[in-house]
């Protein structure tokens, strides 16, 4: 029997290499990365700072900005005020003025550190729309009554009295009225005609007091000095402290009474001296915190304001930058328009790769100012 063969032919096997790297080939390619990717990481490095550098001054300047828009806001409106069925008026002062005069030969910086001498300060002077003007009756119960709109005595005296008495707008509750008055305040008393004024600082909240069956508004404050004059401690606003050829302490019932809610700008330079920071305070009992206001912008150098006067029927060409030369000395009805500048810098970077510095203080930051003019609308009524 033969045997079968079978005619099935078995293919050779064949080396099928999978194609890869050869180690030499991996070499060259991780050498050529680490090239490529050192040279990228360079460029990177040596751009970053530029970017940061770009990055603080758009924030610089947006804040900057953003201050002096809400200074304008406010200026514009400086002593501005309207009741209806009141004809009080126009407020003595809009905006009060405190310059830290430095000389052309001195400096108020030593090297990078900026003090209190490069900032002023300035206060918006605004009147409480919601408390309506009413008129000092008495600064003493035994006084009364005493009619309203009469004057036939000086019956309220600031330096001696440390009560006001007073009657509520027709239609409201003396004690409505009293609680628009709270501890800390500040009041305007203000003459019929508006010659003078002063200003006194509540000691506590507004009440109410029953004299010969009738309720009047009881307010307490602080005593004025003898012409109507205040130290800063009695006086937020500074409108009382030095215009002594302005302020009275006698009134009578012809007379005005105003709550303030004024509106203060400084720079704190105690909080961190490394970082002056522009601040907006209301000065009102129960807004922002007296001691700490509300932060504008961090990082200022500069912080100056002038005025531009008017004497008679003439305007000086020149802003004036030092309040105590106005008129007879701070005399704030003389304020045309204000003159507002801020100088600030891009946080300081002493690091050794920050190698940038400026040519106004040699500092490791960058440098932008910012000027503005405003015209507080109740200052052009003088045409």
């Amino acid at each position: 029997m033969n045997s079968m063969r079978s005619t099935r032919s078995f293919p050779r096997s064949r080396s099928n290499r999978t194609a890869g790297f050869t180690l030499a080939e991996l070499l060259i390619a991780v050498a050529m990365f680490t090239v490529f990717a050192g040279a990228a990481f360079s460029l990177m490095a040596q751009h970053l700072p530029l970017f940061n550098q770009q990055q603080g001054m758009a924030q610089l300047n947006i804040s900057m900005r953003n201050a002096v828009a809400q200074m304008q806001v406010d200026v514009v409106n400086g002593g501005a005020g309207y009741y209806s069925g009141v004809n009080i008026p126009n407020w003595p002062v809009g905006v009060v003025i405190n310059n830290n005069v430095v000389t052309s030969s001195q400096d108020c910086h030593t090297g990078t550190t900026y003090g209190a001498n490069c900032f002023d300060s300035f206060t918006v002077i605004v009147s409480d729309p919601n408390t309506t003007p009413v008129n000092p009756l008495a600064g003493a119960s035994g006084s009364l009554p005493v009619t309203a709109g009469t004057c036939t005595s000086n019956t309220t005296v600031t330096s001696s009295m440390t009560s006001l008495y007073v009657l509520p707008p027709t239609g409201v509750t003396a004690a409505t009225y009293a609680g628009n008055f709270n501890s800390g305040d500040q009041i305007l008393l203000v003459k019929g005609d508006g010659s003078k004024y002063t200003t006194t600082k509540l000691t506590a909240n507004g009440g109410t007091s029953i004299v010969s069956g009738v309720t009047y508004v009881l307010l307490t404050h602080g005593l004025t000095v003898v012409g109507g004059t205040n130290t800063t401690t009695d006086d937020q606003t500074g409108m009382s402290v030095n215009s002594s050829d302005l302020t009275t302490d006698t009134f009578c019932a012809t007379d005005w009474v105003l709550r303030l809610t004024p509106i203060k700008y400084d720079v704190d330079t105690t909080t961190d001296p490394t970082n002056p920071t522009l601040r907006r305070t209301v000065l009102v009992q129960g807004q922002t915190p007296t001691a700490n206001g509300v932060p504008l912008t961090n990082q200022l150098i500069g912080f100056k304001v002038g005025a531009s006067l008017i004497t008679g029927t003439t305007d000086t060409t020149a802003y004036n930058f030092n309040s105590s030369t106005f008129g007879t000395g701070y005399d704030y009805t003389l304020i045309r328009s204000v003159m507002v500048s801020l100088v600030g810098r891009t946080v300081p970077n002493p690091g050794p790769s920050y190698v940038f510095r400026n040519s106004f203080d040699g500092g490791p930051y960058q440098i932008q100012g910012v000027s503005v003019v405003i015209n507080p609308r109740n200052m052009s009524m003088a045409d």
